[in-house]
């Protein structure tokens, strides 16, 4: 069968474009009608506990946000979008050439577009690429990326997630021997439950279990069979059983199902209660309010960043004392609050207790809490008991920072196969030269693992150098270094270069490394204006109170901007190592170093 094509790429309208709310009549200026419908991809805000945001789009007039974390990893997001677009082009042209016809329909949803799907399903048509669908019974419209005829599953896929009996339930209204199911893309590792098959409900699943469900239930009404099955079709999958770490690098080696009937039953009626919150938001949001929250769905989520809604968000948390602000504390917490009369963080009756948290971390969190609600203290406490690390004495020590490459840069002309391509590209270094603090940085001249080895090789030469000092770092280093040290022990292993795979194991040995977030949470350290312990928002605080002198002087605000920064510099530029966008990457990778000596600096001169 010989694939259509349409004048533009069709990835445009799924799932991997913003979705955006349509316009709503101001009051006095028309109503809105019975012929709207709802895009899928609208419940997404709802379904991950940021409907704030949905109402922000509609109601709040737009302005420019200039918060420090309002624009943090948009670039990112943009990028991750665009590699998805990518990634189900590539795909479905794999498909089509290795191992199914594919018929592609429309990046449109119109009358025609959807006619034009449900006369492929009447033909028979195997695989139906980009389908514009509609549902009349509850309003709701979609680009479904693939239709899959339930027959040809297992060619499609490896492990066939339909038995021989679910293949071959009909299609009244099509009159045929199948039914179609729905498969949607996502550019991402598949998190599978203990049982390899269904999928957990961590990160933006949720959501792409309700964009699903409704593309299942227009496909019912079409076909006159309504599946429990839904997949979804990752870069790869994943899944942990008995402590035993199970995963393929393939994307048509399985699917990720949904079972509506069973394990995700819930997500039926919080879809439906989903579009219910659209239609309300729609009708009535105009009467709302923010500060303080009519309804519960208007509270911040600042547990998920929203982008460029962030910056407003922010504000509205500030206002208000959102709970969700403060460390480690949820949606669950907030409402247990709520429900006990408590809905800021500014109640002297917000406490660890009464927002239903427990063990280990309900005294830091008691301790950030109480610092916050005084205006006295800038830090506490005023001397510091715990001695971690025997951080407290001064001695041979170095300051260290790494930038990344995470693998969502690997090539797609390998499909089906994603290896996972994450690397080491920047480590920088803060040091002493007798009384004089320094910063060297190690960069790679390519994105590949000979260069990751060659400044991981160059960085352990120096710290031997420095005669194995102790390394300070911030949360995540060590995992990084343990990482990519195991992976080039195995390259050269699959090499079989045995002098490499001998210097690893012996030279590359870089002694006592310590987290310093460590510190901040054992004792507690908790500073006003802060909530958290992320690097960032401490040091931000620091520098606020006249505690420390280090300011971030570059343009890159965030790991994952001068990730994308750094890519871009990869494929463009003739030196990428030493081109500008490299040298501000190098600038901000110099501050988090920097601040990390300049806040020990600061602990021990004040607070032993």
């Amino acid at each position: 069968m010989k694939r259509k094509f349409v004048e533009q790429a069709v990835a445009y309208c799924t799932r991997s474009k913003k979705p955006k709310l349509w316009t709503v009549p101001l009051p006095g200026r028309g109503r809105v009608t019975d012929l709207d419908y709802i895009p899928a991809t609208c419940t997404r805000n709802y379904m991950l506990n940021d409907a704030l945001v949905d109402w922000l789009k509609v109601h709040h007039e737009r302005q420019s946000t200039s918060s420090s974390s309002s624009q943090t990893g948009q670039g990112f997001v943009s990028f991750i979008m665009e590699r998805g677009i990518e990634f189900e082009n590539k795909l479905v042209e794999y498909i089509d050439s290795h191992r199914l016809p594919v018929v592609t329909v429309s990046e449109k949803i119109t009358d025609e577009t959807v006619q034009q799907t449900i006369d492929l399903m009447k033909a028979g048509t195997p695989v139906i690429h980009s389908a514009p669908v509609r549902n009349p019974k509850n309003r709701t419209h979609g680009i479904i990326d693939i239709l899959i005829r339930s027959d040809f599953l297992g060619l499609l896929v490896d492990d066939n997630p339909l038995t021989g009996e679910e293949m071959l339930i009909p299609a009244p209204k099509l009159g045929h021997e199948f039914h179609y199911v729905v498969i949607d893309v996502k550019f991402s590792t598949l998190p599978l439950r203990a049982d390899g098959r269904h999928i957990l409900n961590s990160g933006s699943y949720p959501a792409y279990k309700s964009q699903c469900w409704i593309y299942n239930e227009a496909i019912g009404h079409i076909q006159g069979y309504t599946s429990p099955y839904a997949f979804i079709l990752g870069r790869r999958w994943r899944y942990t059983q008995k402590d035993i770490n199970y995963s393929s690098f393939s994307c048509l080696d399985k699917l990720g199902v949904i079972n509506y009937d069973k394990v995700d039953k819930f997500y039926v009626q919080q879809t439906k209660d989903a579009l219910q919150w659209i239609c309300d938001n729609k009708k009535f949001g105009h009467q709302w309010s923010v500060d303080p929250p009519s309804r519960p769905e208007l509270y911040p989520n600042m547990c998920h960043d929203s982008g460029k809604w962030q910056g407003i968000k922010e504000k509205i948390a500030e206002n208000i004392g959102e709970i969700t602000s403060i460390w480690y504390c949820g949606m669950k917490h907030r409402n247990i609050g709520i429900k006990n009369g408590i809905t800021s963080w500014r109640d002297p009756d917000c406490i660890s207790e009464n927002i239903g948290l427990r063990g280990v971390r309900a005294p830091i969190i008691d301790s950030i809490l109480s610092i916050n609600r005084q205006n006295k203290d800038k830090i506490r406490p005023k001397k510091i008991k715990h001695d971690m690390y025997n951080w407290k004495k001064s001695c041979n020590e170095i300051f260290v920072d790494f930038e990344t490459l995470s693998d969502i840069f690997s090539p797609l002309d390998e499909l089906p196969r994603q290896l996972q391509t994450d690397m080491i590209f920047m480590i920088g270094v803060w040091y002493k030269v007798k009384s004089e603090w320094k910063y060297k940085r190690f960069t790679c001249n390519d994105a590949t693992y000979e260069e990751e080895y060659r400044i991981m090789d160059e960085f352990n030469s120096f710290i031997i150098k420095q005669k194995t000092p102790k390394v300070w770092y911030w949360c995540a280093e060590n995992k990084f270094w343990n990482r990519s040290e195991s992976r080039q022990y195995d390259i050269a292993c699959g090499q079989g270069d045995l002098k490499r795979m001998d210097r690893i194991s012996k030279d590359w040995n870089l002694g006592e490394w310590r987290d310093m977030c460590e510190i901040f949470k054992q004792e507690p350290i908790v500073i006003k204006d802060c909530f958290k312990f992320g690097l960032k928002p401490i040091a931000k605080a620091m520098y606020k109170h006249g505690l420390i002198s280090t300011k971030l002087d570059s343009e890159c605000t965030s790991g994952m901007t001068a990730m994308v920064n750094a890519w871009k510099c990869y494929e463009d530029e003739e030196n990428p190592a030493t081109c500008h966008v490299m040298n501000d990457i190098a600038r901000y990778n110099k501050f988090d170093v920097c601040v990390l000596e300049d806040i020990l600096s600061y602990l021990r001169r004040k607070h032993v």
